[in-house]
């Protein structure tokens, strides 16, 4: 991976001078070649989620391609923007660049953002927003203006604070075009695929309407964030059962993804869904009154860049996820 120039432009030429960046790096480099799929903008209401944005966009790029736009928002009153673009080879010689452009806004200039950056947009290309860390209150007007624009929303759930967010998330999706993406939400794919795969026998898959009960063991410290992959995965079950389910869920490790899941059927009986960090896989084990099954399903990267390529090649929206959000937010709802 390599980087062309990273110059300070005035926000008002950013175009003329990605456009004089790109005349000046093609005399040098015939065989560098302009891409994108997307139009993804990265929003950073703090330093650190600035810093983030900034390490993980240009591995994002290399895999889906894209004109990226990075929000920073400061304190102060200023507004200042820089254009570069990543680039990777592509065989011996070839290099597929992505532009990179990154508006540094005060809060008090938080007006300037979405006019300026739809101006940036690529046309006829989707546009992806990700918000970074929680997201604002139904007040912050700047929020919905940035997703005016937006396609999809990309957030992590495992940022969140509180009810509140799903419920805004929900919202989002409810009343507006844009679609929810939640990196939590590819983070439980696994999981989801190894429970699926235990009812796949028939004798398993007419104890489907039998599941009574789900104990969930996750790691974390306890926060709302911490316990939102848990909650996603029994909104999802729920969803699929169109059931109520007694729900449980234990403190485990301090990391923050789940450990292990206990489906437990109106006889009492069991099935299990465990994660073997090991082998780096997540194991499904049916249960002892059906027929014996076990399944394996290999563990994708749980790296930031590789979650957010996963959201973005996914053509189309995921109304599997808008089920469960809908069921993980009232059973957030539920547990106060």
């Amino acid at each position: 991976m390599t980087s062309i120039a990273d110059a300070r432009v005035d926000p008002a030429k950013i175009e003329r001078e990605l456009a004089a960046l790109w005349r000046s790096e093609h005399e040098g480099a015939p065989r560098l070649t302009r891409a994108a799929l997307w139009n993804v903008v990265a929003y950073a209401q703090h330093p650190h989620e600035h810093q983030l944005a900034e390490q993980v966009m240009p591995d994002v790029s290399v895999t889906v391609p894209q004109r990226t736009i990075i929000v920073a928002e400061q304190e102060g009153e200023t507004l200042d923007s820089w254009i570069s673009a990543n680039c990777h080879l592509v065989g011996a010689e070839r290099q597929i660049c992505s532009e990179e452009i990154t508006i540094s806004a005060g809060k008090s200039r938080r007006g300037h953002i979405a006019p300026l950056v739809a101006s940036l947009l690529l046309p006829n290309m989707p546009v992806a927003v990700w918000w970074l860390g929680d997201l604002p209150d139904e007040n912050e007007k700047h929020a919905d203006e940035m997703l005016d624009d937006a396609d999809r929303l990309i957030v992590d759930s495992s940022q969140f604070d509180s009810v509140t967010d799903l419920v805004r998330l929900r919202k989002i999706t409810k009343s507006t075009r844009t679609a929810a993406a939640d990196l939590n939400w590819v983070r439980l794919e696994e999981w989801r695929t190894a429970t699926a795969a235990l009812f796949d026998p028939p004798a398993m898959r007419e104890r489907l309407q039998n599941i009574r009960a789900v104990r969930i063991t996750a790691g974390g410290d306890g926060s709302f964030g911490a316990q939102a992959e848990s909650l996603l995965y029994c909104g999802w079950l729920m969803a699929q059962l169109k059931s109520e389910l007694e729900i449980d869920i234990a403190r485990g490790d301090e990391e923050r993804h789940m450990q292990s899941i206990e489906i437990r059927f109106e006889d009492g009986s069991t099935a299990a869904v465990n994660r073997d960090s090991g082998r780096n896989v997540v194991v499904g084990t049916g249960d002892a009154n059906a027929e014996p099954l076990d399944c394996v399903v290999r563990l994708q990267t749980r790296e930031l860049a590789g979650l957010i390529a996963r959201q973005l090649r996914k053509p189309e929206n995921d109304r599997v996820y808008e089920k469960a959000l809908h069921a993980a937010t009232e059973l957030a709802g539920r547990r106060g």
